[in-house]
């Protein structure tokens, strides 16, 4: 009996030799490069049909009805997502991806609220961006901040943890925060990004399979996972 989730395909043994090099050197995976053939495929002979068995499998409509329920109608539809890898303490110590979201989330918990920093973005984000979603806040819209931890830092690359962002500041030079209102083991910190923060929580529902950058169209799941690129970014789901 099949096993769920395998797949046998048959062709020229050259062919064969040939795909095994090129995954090889191209540094992928060949269950990605065979995801993206097939997708690939569907979309080519039939994109309508494709899009409607994307939503019907990710169960998309689903989970943005579900949001809506959870959040109101004020919600912005757009997600800021960021992508943990390995930092350094203020002791000089290495924190995965798990330890920085449990230093952040017990700061908030004790406070209300903490600031994330990150320098994932090197000159920071554009100021039109910080000045639509500080608005959008202001305006009383929801915008949500979702977590991956990556694979490098004892993650998968999949989104575990969501917030409710309250403020955003950015500047072109790290800087820090005037205030010390974040974990104290990274007091000191120098970042183009601080984001304020609260309702930090793990999230179960929302995979990276569901979205798609705002701006490129580029699917998350595909440059996350696929080829292991990108740390900080806007999606929306599909």
């Amino acid at each position: 009996m099949p096993r769920a989730n395998y797949m046998t395909i048959s062709a020229h043994e050259t062919v064969q030799r040939m795909f095994d090099e090129f995954v090889s050197r191209s540094g992928l995976t060949k269950t990605v490069a065979l995801s993206e053939m097939l997708e690939a495929y569907m979309l080519a002979k039939d994109e309508g049909l494709y899009l409607e068995l994307k939503h019907k499998y990710l169960n998309t409509e689903a989970i943005r009805q579900k949001i809506k329920m959870q959040e109101g109608d004020n919600i912005m539809e757009e997600f800021i997502i960021m992508r943990l890898s390995n930092s350094v303490d203020n002791q000089g110590n290495d924190c995965d991806g798990w330890k920085t979201m449990q230093e952040y989330s017990d700061d908030e918990k004790d406070r209300g609220f903490t600031w994330f920093s990150t320098n994932a973005l090197y000159a920071g984000m554009a100021q039109d961006k910080v000045k639509r979603y500080n608005s959008a806040i202001n305006n009383g819209k929801k915008v949500t901040l979702l977590f991956a931890i990556g694979k490098g830092s004892e993650g998968t690359n999949e989104i575990v943890f969501k917030a409710n962002v309250l403020e955003i500041k950015s500047s072109r030079q790290p800087e820090e925060m005037p205030t010390n209102e974040y974990p104290a083991l990274f007091h000191g910190s120098k970042a183009t990004i601080w984001i304020k923060v609260d309702n930090l929580q793990p999230e179960s529902d929302l995979k990276a399979s569901m979205f798609k950058f705002t701006e490129s169209g580029e699917d998350l799941q595909d440059v996350i996972i696929g080829k292991n690129q990108f740390a900080f970014g806007y999606v929306t789901l599909k």
